[in-house]
């Protein structure tokens, strides 16, 4: 006896890889009282294809304009008929309460991605570390599921810093894997009662650390800190790889004021179109080019989603972040127009 058309269709189903397609809620997990996992499927049948780490960009207009935003994937590719983007909703935000406001089960949204070089197959190891706070558990949660899935060989610890035991995501799923695997530890640093994750703790909860990769992802002053303390510990920084992915900075970016010269302006040029506009020094390239109507996404404007990625053909700029931009694509001239500045007239090829 055949199966029913739905069922079959599904197995037959394309791969969803890298562009853009329009995705259905299928489900919304409450996961602590400030943070919820949404569920998606293609709204055309397709199965995702994507390295556990990397993340997804939403796009919807919101009062009128049209936002982007970044999720890192907390779901594992070897589960590839569904799509998990576990959200923090910021008081203030552009898009993360309007998600927890209208993005309901039969709901749709489009998406594009997957994006990100913060991902455990190009950067592999066998000896992990996972650390990570608040949401930014949500990459090495996706890794974590993929590297157990898979059985692939691997010694997993996983450090987890949470408010209180109330806001640890994942919580019974990772004490169930803490059962069913040996070589999976999760371990948990709460605020109200542990306080901040120190060297003391560190060395308590993973006394191997320096023997490690250590993967860590949360806001820039929880990373900033266990960076600076590992680095002193003499932890071997070649294996210290990060995601800052935090919405509350997003959002501070986004408004920041630009700081230039009134008497000054240099020509953007777009290669491909001959466009010209013009920008203040000190001002953001990613906001000039938007206005030139160029094929750009702002997806994180904090220069770790990589969605702003230019190649920079004549001219000079400052960057303040290369975070996911390759050696050869640095030396090939690209930046992240998000976190780059005019210094010079410019011709851009996006």
């Amino acid at each position: 006896m055949s199966q029913p058309d739905t069922l079959q269709s599904w197995v037959d189903a394309p791969l969803m890889e890298k562009g853009s397609v329009e995705l259905i809620c299928q489900q919304v997990i409450k996961e602590t009282p400030d943070i919820s996992t949404f569920v998606f499927q293609t709204v055309e049948k397709a199965r995702f294809r994507f390295k556990p780490g990397q993340f997804l960009t939403l796009m919807h207009e919101v009062a009128g304009e049209k936002i982007y935003r970044s999720y890192t994937i907390s779901s594992s590719p070897s589960r590839p008929y569904s799509l998990s983007l576990t959200i923090q909703r910021v008081e203030g935000g552009k898009m993360s309460p309007w998600l927890f406001e209208h993005l309901k089960p039969g709901a749709k949204i489009q998406a594009t991605g997957p994006d990100g070089v913060f991902n455990i197959i190009d950067i592999p190891a066998r000896k992990v570390l996972f650390l990570s706070a608040s949401c930014g558990i949500t990459p090495v949660m996706s890794m974590t599921r993929w590297l157990l899935d898979t059985c692939t060989e691997s010694d997993i610890r996983f450090i987890h810093s949470a408010k209180s035991a109330a806001h640890i995501v994942y919580h019974s799923e990772l004490e169930m894997l803490g059962e069913q695997y040996d070589h999976f530890r999760p371990e948990y640093v709460l605020d109200d009662c542990d306080g901040l994750l120190n060297i003391e703790l560190l060395h308590e909860l993973a006394p191997d650390f320096k023997e490690r990769s250590i993967y860590i992802c949360g806001s820039p002053a929880y990373i900033n800190a266990v960076r600076e303390m590992v680095e002193v510990a003499g932890f071997d920084m070649a294996n210290f790889h990060q995601e800052v992915f935090n919405d509350a900075m997003i959002e501070e970016i986004a408004a920041r004021d630009p700081v230039g010269s009134d008497d000054l302006d240099y020509e953007i040029t777009l290669s491909r179109t001959g466009t010209v506009g013009t920008a203040k020094p000190g001002t953001l390239l990613v906001d000039h080019l938007l206005e030139q109507k160029a094929p750009l996404v702002a997806a994180c404007r904090a220069g770790v989603c990589g969605a702003c990625k230019i190649q920079i053909e004549e001219g000079e700029v400052n960057s303040t972040s290369q975070m996911t931009l390759t050696p050869q694509e640095i030396e090939q001239g690209y930046v992240l127009a998000c976190c780059s500045t005019p210094e010079s007239d410019l011709r851009v090829n996006i």
